[in-house]
């Protein structure tokens, strides 16, 4: 049987890849459940720095509209385990790359916008396209894109669900690094092993911070306060320290 789902360790970056590509990777209830399982699993091990999250030729088609749940109760399952997946790529510890060639919709461009960073071409398109079967955004998407483009742009792009490509989709902050056609993985691969070799902590709170946005100046420094006691005793500030005083690159271990 074909995992819809597969993983390749990459030392310490995790490669995620949907695997779907005869329905160009559309969320049906098997890929949804293993991407959620899959995900959740890999922020579980230490031993990884980065993930990576590709889907081939064409990233994602959004939901699987013919295994839309067939009552209310059931959708509000299907919604628990699908927002496992966006939980861990916008909240959990490692930092997430998304390798985005082809098409990204619905759903599917709510994974992308899920992730930290977002590497495109000139093949990448980005469409909202909820609205479109009278549904609403969903897998986060209303709380990732005003992050990234601003109210008034999100706006834009989830009620006129009109596609966006390549550099047209850069210009509008939906894409981090754009590359020469061919190049999105490799990119994305270059991009998170840079991210592995960063001090996992500080990614990580940095993460937890940013995925609680917006908070009080208040909660902020608070945060900061208990954060940075913690961080400061730790091996790899020492290891940072030691390197800035050396003029050499640090070696973070996750100590």
């Amino acid at each position: 049987m074909t995992e819809v789902v597969r993983v390749e360790r990459r030392d310490e970056v995790a490669v995620v890849t949907l695997n779907v590509p005869e329905k160009r990777n559309a969320l049906g209830a098997d890929l949804y459940a293993a991407l959620s399982r899959t995900l959740v699993e890999l922020q579980d091990d230490m031993s990884l720095r980065a993930l990576v999250l590709y889907g081939g030729k064409h990233f994602c088609a959004g939901g699987d509209l013919s295994s839309l749940g067939t009552s209310p109760l059931a959708m509000r399952q299907a919604m628990s385990i699908g927002h496992r997946a966006v939980r861990a790529l916008a909240g959990g510890r490692l930092p997430v790359v998304a390798a985005v060639e082809g098409n990204a919709f619905g759903a599917g461009f709510s994974l992308a916008m899920a992730c930290d960073f977002v590497v495109g071409d000139e093949t990448t398109t980005f469409c909202a396209a909820f609205g479109r079967v009278g549904l609403t955004p969903d897998y986060g998407l209303m709380w990732t894109l005003p992050q990234r483009i601003g109210i008034a742009k999100t706006r834009e792009l989830l009620m006129l669900c009109e596609p966006i490509t390549g550099a047209a989709a850069e210009a509008r902050q939906l894409i981090d690094r754009f590359v020469e056609p061919g190049r999105v993985f490799d990119e994305a691969i270059a991009l998170a092993e840079r991210l592995a070799l960063a001090p996992p902590a500080t990614l990580a709170t940095t993460k937890a911070v940013l995925s609680r946005l917006p908070l009080s100046l208040d909660t902020m420094l608070a945060w900061e306060s208990d954060t940075q006691s913690l961080l400061v005793h730790t091996s790899d500030v020492a290891e940072g320290l030691r390197a800035f005083a050396e003029r050499r690159t640090a070696r973070f271990r996750g100590e």
